[in-house]
This record gives C-alpha cells, structure tokens and sequence, in this order.
C-alpha cells in the first residue's frame, strides 16, 4: 500500500522545511535555462518504507528534450512511462537517495543506441540530477576488429567456420552454408565439429555403410586434431573442396576453397596424358614394326642383289668368252651399276631403321685431325674424277671427340660425298674444323655446288622426301646420307646445320657440345674404321 498523502521520508522533508534549504525561485529560474537536462525528483515509498517510484518535481526543457515528455514536473519516472528512453535510469537515481553518483548508462534516441551520464545527489524530499546526452556508444578496438573480420568473413568467395578451445562452432559464414547444404541448418553457434561431421557422413551417399560411416569419422577427426595438411574433399554433388584447419588464438578455423575447376582441368589433363602416352606407344610399336619390316625387306632384296651384281661382273670379266656384240657388255655395265645403286639404296634403308631402333653407340676419343685426313684421301679419287678440288684445314691439336668412330666416320664420309657428287667440275670442297667458344667442336663441309633452295632445306633433312630434280640430276648417291647424318649427330648430342644458295654453294656444320671435348692427353685415339664411299 503506497501513502500518496504525504511522502514517507522519514521526518526529511519536515527537517528540510524547517531548515529553509528548498531552492528559491531565482535558483529555481537559473537551473531552468541550462543548456543540460536538470530536475528534482520525488522520492515515493510505501507504508513499509521501500521506494515505490520517482515524481518528477520539476525539470528543464532540456530534460523534457531528452527524455521526450512534456511538461515532466508532476509524472512519475516508472509508473509514468517517462524512463522509456533509458530503462536503466530508475536504478541509478535509487541509488542516488543514499549517495552521490555518476554513472554512464544505455539509452536510445528514437532507434538509434547512446549513452547517458548521470550526475545525481540526495536533496530534500528526493534527488536533484543531471542527465547528458553523449551520443553513440563507440564499440572497442577488440569489438571492432571482430565485427569488421565478421563481415570480411561473411562477404569472402570461401568458407570459413571458426571453433572454440573446446572444438565448438563459434561462427560459420553464409558461404559455407551453401557449400554445405544438408549441415546448413545445424551450423549454428555452439554445435560440437563432431556433430557436424557426423552429419556430413549420414548425407554422404558414397558412405553406404556403417563401416564406411565410422572410419571415415575416425580419420576426419584425427586430421582436424592434428591440423594436418590442406587435403581435398569431395561434396555428393560432385565439387570439390580444399580443406585447411589453422590453429587460432582459443580455437581452430577451417577454411574451405573450391577447387572444381582445378580438379576437372587436372582430370583432362590426365586423360590427355594417357592418350598422349597411348598416341606415343602406338607410334613407338608402328615405327619399330616399321624398323622390322625394312629390315626384312632389306635382307630379302639382298639375295637376288648379290645374283645380279655377281653375274654382271662375270659378264663383263667374259671369264667363259667373249660376250660378242659389244652391247652385251654396255648392258651388263648398266646392270651392275644399276644394281649398286640399288644396293646402296638398302643399306641406307637398313642404317635408318636401325638408328630408329636402340643402336648401341661406343664412347671413345676420335682424332679429328686422322679422321678427316682418313676420308679426304678415300675421296680424293672420286673428286679428280669430277675435276673438284678437295682441300682440309683442320688443327692437329683439336681435342679429341668423345663418341662413336664408325658413326663419326660415316657422317663425315657422307658429307664429303653429298659435297663433291653436287659440286659442278672446277669447283672446290673444303672440310675445316675448329674448338667453338663455349668448348665444342665444330665440324663443316662446305662446296661451291648447285646449292640448295631455301625452301627445301627442311625437306632434304628428312627421309624419302622428293626432292629438286636439279640436286637429283647430279647425284650419284641415295638421297638418304643427310637424314643419316643428322640422326647420328643428334645421338652424340650434337645438331647438324645447312646454309646453302642456289648457284653459290652448300655450307653443312656438325655442331658437338662442349661435354664431349677431350683433352688429347687424357686417352688414346680410338683404331679409326675402313672408309666406305656411299653410292
């Protein structure tokens, strides 16, 4: 029961009377004009003597402002909803019956949060108090950080779930929710990452079993414990995800990246792997079927080759008589020759599906120097036969070669042949030879011949490619010697180059790496093999 007859205070208001300390009217008058919400407000109490509510005895217009109710003087602070503004505010000015306070308080200006600060004192019959408006509250440097990594987290392309110490979701982004739909509805603050695991095995169609189901768990959890490496996860709807679990300050944040994209373009890459082995195995098999064919055929043409070259020998030897007519012995020539050729043709035949092959090659010191000198002198018949002359320019003291002799030897041979068979009588030949600047060697054959057109270099350095009827004219060989040679070079490492110039002439260079230069104190030359002219 509340005496609102007069106001149980005790005999206060009595002794406050007595004692001529109420404000005046010009105190009362100053206070009103005040920049700053102030009032007297009037302590109500029941018979028991608790304090029921606050009256508002007399308030200034800017606390009418501030707590938004006019006039204030004669409205109770609670019963008459005038703490609307700020609920906090009765407890404080209670307080401030016994004792002077400050304090700072939550309120709100139409929806918008701020804070107040409450200045209050006991006064006769109640409280005086002053109530300041200092706007917003401003959030902490912590709280800010956090909201702003929040929404960082919120708006990132990749999924973020963040876990307690005690492996709790504190907070999962709304992108995971849509990577993730069937845990969507349990990713929520507090649920256990065991639970939420548990969950994605149950939706896993792959994991048909329980079997399935618990292992899988059991691997899962030991890798979030363990913060193992980023590993990739597929999702049912066949995206992938890439997982990766960071240790934070009081928990752990797992990230997801989706890699669908990187793992379909891994997938076609592997497919186009596998048909670009397969593409090079079937190739493999075709060239060394090939190979084998060629060299059966070879064998084969061999047998009634050496019948035909032998009888045409025989024929022109006239061993039994002579032939008669001197035409038999013209066609017995052309039967020889024809069949020389023809023999030739084979052998090269047969030296290019070798090379195609696993030809061993010997690793030895050759001696440039002996081995051009070898090959000038077997070539030096044929090329006075043409009128060509056959010079060699190359140092005694070059460093041995590091490769095969008799392979050296036929590129060198069929050089010297392709030069001297295409250069036209009183032209010249020369082999020269010298250390290159990075510590190779350089080998080059170069005639004053027919040359070669440009757009025909690329062909002539491949097998049975038709070739200009002008070069084939004037050629006595098969046509196959500069494919051999650049096959043989590119098994040493080295790489064979052609410059050449219709009317002018042909350069050929035997380029061989620096590594396969030795010092000629270091072995001895290796036995050089017979010379065997091509054609």
């Amino acid at each position: 029961m509340e005496c609102d007859a007069q106001t149980c205070d005790d005999g206060e208001s009595g002794r406050a009377t007595a004692g001529k300390v109420l404000p005046d009217d010009l105190f009362l008058s100053a206070m009103m004009r005040l920049p700053v919400a102030v009032a007297l407000l009037k302590a109500h109490r029941d018979c028991t003597g608790a304090l029921t509510d606050l009256e508002w005895r007399s308030a200034n217009a800017a606390a009418e402002r501030l707590l938004g109710a006019a006039p204030l003087a004669g409205r109770r602070l609670r019963g008459g909803a005038t703490d609307a503004a700020c609920p906090g505010l009765f407890a404080v000015l209670a307080d401030a019956l016994h004792e002077p306070v400050e304090r700072t308080v939550a309120a709100r200006r139409g929806g918008i949060p701020v804070r107040w600060r409450v200045v209050a004192a006991p006064a006769p019959g109640g409280l005086s108090a002053i109530l300041t408006d200092l706007g917003p509250e401003a959030p902490s440097v912590a709280e800010a950080l956090a909201e702003s990594l929040t929404a960082a987290l919120e708006h990132s392309a990749e999924s973020f779930a963040l876990f307690d110490h005690d492996d709790r979701l504190v907070h999962a982004n709304s992108r995971l929710k849509s990577d993730l739909p069937a845990l969507a509805d349990r990713l929520v603050p507090g649920v256990p990452f065991e639970e939420l695991a548990r969950s994605f095995a149950l939706s896993d169609p792959r994991l048909t079993t329980e079997e399935e189901r618990a292992t899988w768990l059991r691997v899962r959890l030991e890798r979030h414990r363990r913060l193992e490496p980023p590993v990739v996860v597929p999702l049912p709807d066949g995206r992938w995800l890439l997982s990766r679990e960071h240790a934070v300050p009081g928990g752990v944040l797992v990230h997801y990246t989706d890699v669908t994209t990187l793992k379909l373009n891994e997938e076609r890459m592997r497919v186009r792997e596998a048909e670009a082995r397969a593409a090079r195995s079937e190739a493999e098999s075709a060239n060394r079927a090939k190979s084998a064919f060629l060299a059966q055929m070879s064998h084969e043409l061999r047998t009634p080759l050496n019948a035909v070259l032998g009888f045409s020998e025989m024929l022109l030897s006239e061993p039994f008589g002579p032939l008669g007519n001197p035409r038999y012995r013209s066609y017995a020539g052309d039967i020889r020759d024809a069949g020389s050729h023809l023999l030739a043709l084979i052998d090269d035949i047969l030296e290019l599906s070798r090379l195609d092959g696993t030809m061993p090659m010997a690793e030895e010191g050759v001696d440039l120097d002996a081995l051009s000198l070898k090959v000038a002198a077997a070539l030096q018949e044929v090329a006075a036969e043409g009128e060509v002359r056959l010079r060699r320019d190359v140092p005694a003291d070059l460093p041995l070669l590091q490769g095969d002799a008799q392979a050296l030897t036929q590129m060198l041979t069929n050089l010297l042949s392709n030069a001297v068979t295409h250069t036209r009588p009183g032209g010249e030949v020369v082999l020269t030879a010298q250390l290159m600047p990075d510590g190779g060697i350089g080998l080059m054959v170069a005639d004053t011949g027919v040359g070669i057109p440009t757009a025909e270099l690329p062909r002539i350095l491949h097998p049975f490619e038709l070739q200009d009827s002008t070069i084939a004219r004037n050629s006595r060989g098969t046509g196959l010697g500069l494919p051999i040679v650049k096959r043989l070079a590119e098994m040493h490492g080295g790489r064979l180059e052609l410059t050449s110039e219709p009317g002018v002439g042909t350069a050929a260079v035997l380029v061989f790496p620096a590594d396969r230069s030795l010092p000629r104190d270091r072995c001895r030359p290796a036995p050089l093999p017979p010379v065997v002219i091509p054609g």
